[in-house]
C-alpha cells in the first residue's frame, strides 16, 4: 500500500531494545554479506552458486530470529490493553 501523503502512512513505534536489536540484525548482515564475497570470490568459476549457497545458508537464520526477536523485545504495556 502506497501512500501519498506521510500523515497517512502508519506509524511503527520501536522502543529502544528493539532499535538497538534492529541495528545489531543490520550489522550482522553485512557481515555475513562480506562472508559470503570472501568466500565466494575463492572459487571465481562457481562464483554465484557458491555465493548464494554461502549467505542464504547464514542469513535466512538470521532473519528468522530479527523477527522473533524484535516480537519479543515489544513493550509488555501494549499487550495488557488488549
Amino acid at each position: 500500500m502506497f501512500f501519498n501523503d506521510d500523515n497517512e502512512a502508519p506509524r511503527i513505534s520501536m522502543n529502544g531494545r528493539q532499535k538497538l536489536f534492529i541495528c545489531a540484525v543490520d550489522l550482522a548482515i553485512i557481515i555475513e554479506l562480506c562472508i559470503a564475497m570472501a568466500k565466494a570470490t575463492a572459487s571465481p568459476d562457481t562464483f554465484t552458486p557458491t555465493f548464494m549457497k554461502i549467505f542464504f545458508i547464514m542469513f535466512l537464520p538470521t532473519l528468522a530470529i530479527g523477527f522473533a526477536g524484535f516480537r519479543k523485545l515489544r513493550d509488555r504495556t501494549e499487550n495488557a490493553q488488549s
